[in-house]
């Protein structure tokens, strides 16, 4: 006769997350191959433990919900005492009664669900990979306006340097005739006054 049934138990937490998918499939191809119906397959993640179990303060949670006769349920809890994996677990009956059609429709919409998860995880990952291209382009945007800007910099402070260092220009020699004038000037009043002198 079948029942419906859920097993939780709680895998080692150092199990690589691949390690755990295959111990969950492990599990749920025991209850497929004796006749048994998987509903819905809950892997809870990491939680700290309420009491240490072999020394260890953490577990990672898994429940399988299932329908199946009894002896599977032995079966899987014979594999689960054998398994240095498992470090506890717990079957509980839910129902003496089970409606097939009903079972399926369970199933089917758990998959249809499980499926748009999926599909919404992928549209965020997407995303986030959009968002980082972006971020992405925004930086080499950045860089390039600032090495353009460097650039100008370093033109302009060539120019004034260029400027600075250019030879400045001959001299007409203006300016020394200008000079031997002044001189000429100030040597012209000396000059009156000899005059003067002779002429008396």
């Amino acid at each position: 006769m079948l029942r419906r049934y859920e097993t939780i138990f709680i895998v080692r937490s150092d199990l690589q997350s691949d390690e755990i998918s295959n111990l969950i499939d492990r599990y749920a191809g025991i209850i497929a191959g004796m006749d048994g119906k998987t509903v819905k397959v809950e892997n809870w993640g990491k939680r700290r433990l309420a009491y240490p179990i072999e020394k260890m303060r953490e577990g990672v949670y898994v429940r399988i919900d299932f329908v199946a006769q009894f002896k599977v349920v032995s079966e899987v809890e014979r594999n689960f005492k054998i398994d240095d994996s498992v470090i506890r677990f717990q079957t509980v009956k839910l129902s003496d009664k089970v409606d097939l059609e009903e079972i399926e429709r369970e199933i089917e919409d758990a998959r249809k669900k499980e499926e748009d998860q999926k599909k919404e995880e992928l549209r965020k990952e997407e995303l986030k990979k959009e968002e980082e291209l972006k971020k992405e382009e925004e930086l080499k945007k950045q860089e390039e306006l600032k090495k353009e800007e460097e650039l100008k910099k370093k033109e302009t402070v060539s120019e004034t340097a260029a400027e600075e260092v250019e030879i400045p220009e001959e001299s007409d020699g203006k300016e020394s005739e200008a000079g031997d004038e002044d001189v000429a000037q100030e040597a012209s009043p000396v000059e009156a006054g000899e005059e003067r002198a002779e002429e008396k």
